[in-house]
């Protein structure tokens, strides 16, 4: 009889111990992982309506600024602005950090933590690539058609006048000169900067307050040296902002709560492998 209750008892705390372990899990705070996205979400919409709102609001301020365009321009391109020939060149030094570098270095990031099988590095610079790219996609699909012409052609050096409102439509297709709105130099910096705050966010909040102000302190660089070497109006590297900003954070964000994209699978999922002679491409479509 003690022995038939004692092996009751065993399996009754058995029992209890195995219903209790995932409740344990689930409140166990002390251990810190990287948010995985939502598996249960099946919504793939990346633009939703709230984003009308946005382009409203950065179109909105870049009209605002625009009032001023002619104004920061002819102030800009004042010998005590300019200065030196020293400082121009240090301008233009700086002004090389454009979209070409900065998606060559996400890629190179992605490629590197492919590599060295460093999940985060491959994410983030997969992430910022992605951003970079469609960053470009949407300011050219902006830019060309509209057509808006660079200070530095529509200025009369004789009577030391701007008129920042030239258009000529459809000629950023063929014409360089004619495609100043939005800044491209000022949209891939924002969008760098918003998708590597965003990365900072997910992984390491606490951190944020310490990232964003450096990076997008450093975003804002790109824009001014445009404005200097008179290349852009005020409103252009506003309106380049904004769409920047927007589109770096929106991937990011996307990305970390959705189920990751069948392309997202596969180049995360991609790893090189020594082989006999040379080495192994693998692609793992499960993660």
């Amino acid at each position: 009889m003690k022995r038939g209750r004692t092996r009751a008892a065993c399996i009754a705390a058995t029992a209890l111990l195995v219903s209790s372990a995932p409740l344990t899990a689930q409140t166990d705070t002390t251990k810190v992982e990287t948010p995985k996205p939502d598996a249960t979400k099946t919504d793939k919409t990346f633009f939703t309506r709230e984003d009308l709102l946005i382009t409203g609001v950065g179109f909105a301020a870049s009209v605002g600024v625009s009032a001023f365009d002619e104004r920061i321009a002819r102030w800009s391109q004042s010998s005590g602005v300019q200065g030196s020939s020293s400082r121009r060149s240090t301008f233009e030094w700086v002004t090389h950090v454009n979209e070409q570098p900065l998606t060559i270095l996400a890629l190179g990031t992605y490629a590197v933590g492919r590599l060295t099988r460093h999940e985060t590095t491959a994410d983030v610079g997969l992430h910022t690539a992605e951003a970079l790219i469609l960053t470009i996609t949407m300011a050219e699909l902006i830019r060309a058609p509209l057509g808006r012409a660079r200070p530095r052609v529509a200025n009369d050096s004789l009577t030391d006048t701007f008129n920042a409102f030239i258009f000529k439509f459809g000629g950023g297709f063929t014409e360089f000169d004619h495609r100043a709105y939005p800044s491209m130099h000022s949209a891939v910096a924002f969008a760098t900067a918003a998708a590597l705050v965003g990365e900072v966010r997910v992984r390491n909040p606490g951190a944020v307050k310490v990232a964003a102000p450096l990076l997008y302190t450093a975003a804002l660089i790109p824009g001014i040296t445009r404005i200097y070497l008179n290349q852009h109006w005020a409103s252009d590297i506003v309106a380049g902002g904004v769409l920047g900003f927007w589109l770096g954070d929106k991937v990011v964000r996307y990305a970390h709560s959705h189920r990751p994209s069948k392309l997202d699978n596969m180049l995360l999922g991609l790893s090189v492998l020594p082989g006999r002679g040379g080495v192994v491409v693998a692609v793992s479509l499960v993660r």
